[in-house]
């Protein structure tokens, strides 16, 4: 059986402190996602190794990582992963100078079955590399003990124009993924859904918020500038490793 015939199973690998989260990547047969569920800190060289090893026994042929700080891609560039996407880290205070919703775009609670909808915004919004599978919007979803999702769209088109995942943990927020769709883009939902988010954050004491997005995204980091975020370097990056088969 090669790698296109095969399936694999998620799975949580946990080695001393370090805990990382082994799946299929969402949009290529054959490629592995490691997610580290430590974040901050670094994994062990031996957690590293256990996961390759994992990888190998399942048949993947190639390993991704999520994004990472630098501290967090040590291990893994020591096991040989080379950078492969860079992306931008901003952040700013959550309770200074908010802007006021546009109230000409209509954000909702999302649900259900607003879930197949929100994926093909999604994929229309994404480059397949950062696409989301309905595994990983059940990851997004669950990433933060505290979580809002919300989509949006123009009043005169049932349509979703967009969707936004906020997240808080203690006194961070997270703008854990935002997209709007191709055709609506530049008309206000991205900006509004943005702006949601970091009121709620404000509203549960959370002070400082954080998002990422890959460094090529030019509209996305106008948004995030515009504002009120701040570029913090080096940013993040994903790395991949070439696993030989046989």
């Amino acid at each position: 059986m090669n790698w296109r015939q095969r399936s694999y199973a998620a799975e949580t690998l946990r080695l001393g402190g370090g805990r990382l989260r082994l799946r299929p990547w969402a949009s290529e047969a054959g490629i592995g996602l490691l997610i580290q569920l430590t974040p901050g800190t670094a994994v062990s060289d031996n957690a590293t190794a256990a996961a390759v090893e994992s990888a190998v026994a399942q048949g993947y042929h190639r390993l991704r990582t999520s994004a990472l700080s630098h501290i967090e891609s040590e291990p893994f560039l020591r096991a040989g992963f080379k950078p492969c996407q860079q992306l931008a880290l901003l952040t700013r205070p959550i309770q200074s100078g908010l802007p006021n919703l546009d109230g000409r775009i209509a954000l909702r609670r999302a649900r259900r079955r607003d879930r197949t909808s929100v994926l093909s915004v999604d994929h229309a919004a994404f480059e397949p590399f950062w696409q989301l599978d309905p595994v990983g919007l059940h990851e997004a979803l669950g990433a933060t003990p505290f979580r809002r999702f919300r989509v949006a769209r123009q009043d005169s088109d049932n349509a979703l124009a967009g969707y936004a995942i906020s997240g808080r943990s203690g006194p961070s927020g997270y703008l854990q993924r935002l997209a709007i769709s191709p055709s609506q883009q530049g008309q206000g939902a991205g900006t509004a859904l943005v702006i949601d988010g970091l009121m709620w954050m404000a509203r549960w004491g959370a002070t400082q918020a954080w998002v990422n997005t890959p460094q090529h995204n030019t509209g996305a980091l106008r948004l995030y500038e515009r504002l009120g975020f701040e570029p913090i370097p080096p940013g993040l990056q994903v790395l991949e490793l070439e696993i030989s088969g046989p």
